[in-house]
């Protein structure tokens, strides 16, 4: 999944009104490629946040893309944010699921031996739990082994060969919610944190200094954004 964001340079325009030459160099090409590489650190650090206070309060939607046990834990994330590609100013931020390496967790219930002096002790790893709750993909298979269940009615056993199969995996309210939520987040938070991040302010002073210097040129310009975007830069994966 793919997320475009546009570059507001409203304020940029703004703030440096006087220096006509300036205000066409910071919306070139070259200069809000710089911008946006500082627009993905900023949004996508407090894109991490948010999501994990959501998660944290919606578990039902959100424990899909956390370890199991570690909802809205940083430490449990399974999907990271990439900055895929930057063109003209269009931020495009692209969502990949990572794999589970934790074991499914097993009922407590199951771990308490039965009549027979057995209990459920081998543990499976859902490795494409994160991508396959998101798309709600039903989940078939062929149990390998005679395996136990518990729900309302106690234990029951499933035998050796049956299909199985599982039309909501996670839940009917992990559909799509990490989608919904990181398209959301964008659509109406984006370019307002942005505008109170001081981002436009910083470059509109640096701007200003390095087009008062004797060597003012519009490669003054693009040196003063890019080392702004040098030093915001976290890299082009957020996790």
């Amino acid at each position: 999944m793919t997320v475009k964001l546009e570059i507001d340079t409203a304020q940029l325009v703004e703030e440096l009104n006087g220096f006509i030459g300036s205000v066409e160099e910071l919306t070139s090409p070259k200069v809000l490629n710089q911008i946006s590489r500082a627009v993905f650190s900023i949004t996508s650090k407090r894109f991490m946040i948010d999501i994990d206070n959501y998660a944290r309060l919606n578990p039902k939607k959100m424990h899909h893309i956390y370890e199991w046990g570690k909802i809205g834990n940083a430490s449990g994330r399974l999907f990271v944010l990439e900055r895929s590609s930057i063109l003209d100013g269009s931020l495009l931020i692209s969502t990949n699921f990572l794999k589970s390496k934790m074991p499914v967790p097993i009922n407590p219930q199951l771990l308490i031996p039965g009549k027979t002096g057995k209990s459920v002790s081998r543990r499976s790893v859902f490795a494409n739990k994160a991508e396959v709750m998101e798309k709600g993909t039903p989940v078939s298979f062929n149990a390998k082994r005679v395996l136990a269940i518990f729900g309302n009615d106690g234990t029951a056993f499933i035998a050796k060969g049956t299909k199985i199969n599982i039309l909501h995996p996670g839940g009917i309210q992990t559909k799509n919610a990490f989608a919904t939520y990181i398209l959301e987040w964008y659509t109406k938070k984006g370019n307002a944190i942005m505008d109170s991040s001081g981002l436009y302010e910083r470059i509109a002073n640096d701007v200003s200094l390095a087009l008062s210097s004797n060597n003012a040129s519009a490669y003054e310009v693009q040196k003063a954004v890019t080392m702004i975007a040098d030093q915001l830069d976290t890299g082009a994966i957020a996790k």
